[in-house]
């Protein structure tokens, strides 16, 4: 662990996704894990909600996780829930009433790209428990300043929200996206992530580069995904490989000359973090907190949502250009080195864990 970390004299219990599961939350957590977080303070211990792969499957996993946290919780002095909408919300709504109840300092971190959406397409009665959980909140971790404003003005107090940007490892050696060619998208491919928007816009590009693949990394509707390409005549250019972890999402990585996410909705993706620390240069629609990241045309590129014009043209752009994919590489690995990078995330939470218990 890293000596300038200010050790707090607290119990920290986090609680969050299990963490064999994939997604953005994981990915956080254990950077956490791996940078130091545990080691800051005098006791530390995650707890995931559990797995299931069917509602009844959930339900029991997370009834044994609420068991479980209830009989570990009392020893703890800070109870840190890692949470997003709707099912997620649910879950950890109940927790952070009992911690609350119990006397313990609640904070409630929300991760989650879509929480505009199912607040606001969703009744009432929701809307109200959600700012009831929400208030009872000592204090709330948002990902961007734009979603500290839309918290502020819809679901709690001001005063008590805190925006903590995600942060990765920046490796010690950058990758070379001059010298390939394959356009990456990696993540759950889903409406969300609009997976089908790129594959649109590379009928252009893979036109013009001959050499040019389209690599998804990533679930969810693949197959649906592979007739997309098929129709649109691209199919022999694009690649699906499922979920990737380890050595074979970091080889994804070096052979990436353009990373690419066209997303609806977002917190602030740890994929577009993880690239632009490589190096790779990244176009991403201005969403959530994508804008802090991300400045068009000087780190990267920002698109408009489902513009599939715009991203065929980006595209092209940058794989006709050998010395562009360097530079915005470059200075996008420079933005994630200097504010992006794990042990600042790390220090903002403990140092949010210090003014909790100060």
């Amino acid at each position: 662990m890293d000596s300038t970390v200010n050790k707090v004299h607290y119990k920290v219990l986090m609680v969050g996704p299990d963490l064999s599961l994939h997604g953005g939350i994981v990915s956080v957590v254990h950077g956490y894990l791996d940078g130091g977080l545990p080691e800051a303070c005098d006791a530390f211990k995650y707890l995931g909600t559990g797995v299931g792969h069917s509602k009844l499957g959930k339900s029991f996993a997370f009834s044994r996780a609420l068991a479980h946290y209830a009989m570990t919780m009392p020893s703890y002095d800070i109870v840190h829930l890692h949470i997003s909408a709707r099912g997620s919300y649910r879950r950890k709504s109940i927790m952070a009433r009992i911690a609350h109840k119990a006397g313990k300092r609640v904070i409630l971190h929300d991760h989650d790209g879509e929480f505009k959406k199912a607040f606001e397409e969703s009744d009432d009665a929701y809307r109200r428990d959600v700012r009831e959980t929400f208030g009872i909140a000592d204090r709330v971790v948002v990902l961007s300043e734009e979603w500290r404003d839309y918290f502020a003005e819809n679901v709690c107090d001001p005063g008590k929200i805190d925006v903590v940007y995600n942060g990765v490892k920046v490796p010690a050696k950058a990758c070379s996206p001059c010298s390939h060619q394959d356009v990456l998208f990696l993540g759950r491919l889903d409406a969300r992530k609009s997976p089908d928007v790129l594959l649109r816009a590379s009928r252009e590009v893979l036109k013009r580069f001959p050499e040019t693949k389209v690599v998804f990394g990533g679930d969810g509707e693949v197959e649906k995904n592979k007739r997309l390409a098929e129709a649109l005549g691209i199919a022999d250019r694009c690649e699906f490989c499922g979920w990737v972890t380890g050595d074979e999402r970091e080889a994804l990585f070096e052979h990436a000359a353009v990373y690419c996410l066209p997303s609806k909705n977002e917190g602030m993706p740890m994929s577009v973090l993880e690239a632009m620390a490589r190096g790779i240069p990244t176009i991403a629609t201005s969403v959530g907190g994508i804008p802090q990241v991300i400045r068009d045309g000087v780190n990267g590129y920002l698109m408009p949502v489902d513009d599939e014009s715009k991203l065929s043209g980006l595209l092209c752009t940058l794989m006709g250009s050998e010395d562009l994919r360097l530079s915005i590489g470059r200075a996008g690995r420079s933005t994630i080195s200097g504010r992006f990078n794990v042990k600042r995330n790390v220090d903002a939470i403990v140092q949010l864990y210090k003014e909790l218990v100060d």
